[in-house]
């Protein structure tokens, strides 16, 4: 069973020295360092890039829920069952969630992956996950699955595992030859012993997203997001 040390990563303890400290490679610091440089002159792509995934995924989502609602609502004037009805509109909802959700993780991955590794970055990045559409689904599945499965052993566990699967969307997106259970078990390699790091890594921006929220009414997250994703796409590159 996954345990603390599983987290720290093979070899750790829990003297792991503060947030900014790597476990190999770049440390946390110089990831962000990093990140700010390639967003340098690209700060209007990246909260474009936000915006327009925002915009589309919540557009996505509401014209299935309404198309839904209509459905049941058709049904009840014919005289079938209301009930019956929105449990189906419920059901199609949830299903249309699960088979796009994976295409819409790969491709914001994907967006702020390229400018990390290029500098700049292309809109159409945002449709890559949609271009590989099972690989994608296929991957969204089994790692929501085994999180979930994880996730019935006790919470941490299930936590160990989502920063197990961190790297999952990441690697569907740079690698047009890998599979859903390749992308899987290279994550898996990727965090044995980056796992603490990746953990400290989300507590910095934690912080950032309480001020965020807190003084800039959400208006901070138009910026923070896309300077969130950057990190974790330069993580990536220092850890694949």
């Amino acid at each position: 069973m996954a345990d603390l040390t599983d987290l720290l990563g093979e070899g750790s303890t829990l003297k792991t020295p503060g947030l900014g400290d790597a476990v190999g490679g770049s440390s946390n610091k110089e990831l962000m360092a990093d990140a700010r440089m390639s967003l340098s002159g690209n700060w209007g792509m990246g909260v474009l890039g936000y915006v327009l995934y925002t915009v589309f995924v919540m557009s996505f989502y509401l014209f299935v829920f309404s198309a839904a609602v209509f459905v049941g609502v058709i049904g009840g004037l014919s005289g079938s069952n209301t009930a019956a009805a929105a449990q189906s509109m419920k059901w199609f909802s949830q299903l249309v969630e699960l088979f796009v959700s994976g295409a819409f993780m790969v491709g914001f991955n994907s967006y702020f992956l390229v400018i990390a590794q290029e500098g700049e970055t292309r809109l159409e990045c945002l449709f890559t996950g949609f271009k590989r559409f099972w690989t994608s689904f296929g991957a969204y599945f089994l790692s929501t699955l085994f999180t979930i499965l994880w996730m019935f052993l006790f919470i941490i566990p299930g936590i160990i595992a989502a920063f197990r699967y961190a790297m999952v969307y990441f690697i569907v997106a740079d690698d047009e030859d890998c599979g859903p259970l390749e992308a899987i078990t290279r994550s898996k390699e990727m965090m044995v012993g980056n796992k603490w790091k990746f953990f400290c890594l989300n507590w910095r921006f934690f912080w950032w997203s309480l001020l965020a929220g807190i003084f800039t009414f959400g208006i901070g997250f138009l910026w923070l997001v896309p300077y969130m994703q950057t990190s974790f796409a330069k993580f990536y590159e220092d850890v694949k």
